[in-house]
């Protein structure tokens, strides 16, 4: 069973979790990463699915007829970390109308430094693979549900939670601040190819370490 399940309480919790991790997964997908039956997956999609935390839609295959496939719907992305939006869009849209763009800026840089600062200690003197696992179980505890992979020897970072996605579509700058400490964490250089801002499932960040 894969380790994004660790924490989650119940089946259905976890078929969520793997809806979120992989974005869309077959009956016999599931099933296979839950190590239950199939039929007992099914009772679980229909309660999801009549809650409206899930919804299906048939998926062409190279090979062979359409199968069904299961996603979450925007109730189902409710169920994961979303940190005060309403609280924050109404502060940070208060400095923006009060002309204050300049000072929002300050405020994000001054709290992605002190984020840095609180970790600095900790991995002085890591490798870069060091860090890159000690920057997940810090993305984990903030509820970015982050994967690494490695990709023909390039790593790709991919948060497929962000807790603060209604607010940065609002206030790009909160990205930017993000962006900005996972680079100097790292020592590194991000290239960003998706985000959820613009509506994909994941932000996805190639990394490139300096002086490589």
């Amino acid at each position: 069973m894969s380790n994004v399940l660790a924490h989650t309480k119940n089946t259905k919790e976890q078929i969520l979790s793997l809806l979120k991790l992989n974005g869309n997964m077959t009956i016999l997908e599931l099933a296979h990463e839950l190590e239950i039956t199939e039929m007992a997956v099914r009772r679980h999609i229909q309660t999801l699915e009549r809650d409206k935390l899930i919804q299906s839609e048939m998926k062409k295959q190279t090979m062979g007829r359409p199968s069904k496939v299961y996603q979450l719907a925007q109730q189902g992305e409710d169920f994961f970390p979303k940190k005060y939006k309403e609280f924050s869009l109404q502060l940070l849209q208060g400095l923006k109308d009060a002309g204050q763009e300049e000072l929002l800026r300050e405020i994000l840089v001054k709290n992605q430094e002190k984020h840095f600062e609180q970790y600095q200690s900790e991995f002085k003197g890591k490798t870069f693979i060091d860090k890159i696992n000690y920057l997940k179980k810090i993305q984990e505890q903030d509820g970015y549900m982050p994967k690494i992979e490695n990709q023909n020897g390039t790593v790709h970072l991919k948060e497929l939670n962000c807790p603060l996605v209604e607010v940065a579509k609002e206030f790009p700058q909160i990205c930017q601040a993000e962006r900005k400490f996972i680079e100097k964490f790292l020592g590194a250089e991000l290239t960003g190819i998706q985000s959820m801002v613009d509506g994909h499932n994941c932000c996805h960040y190639s990394i490139q370490e300096k002086n490589s």
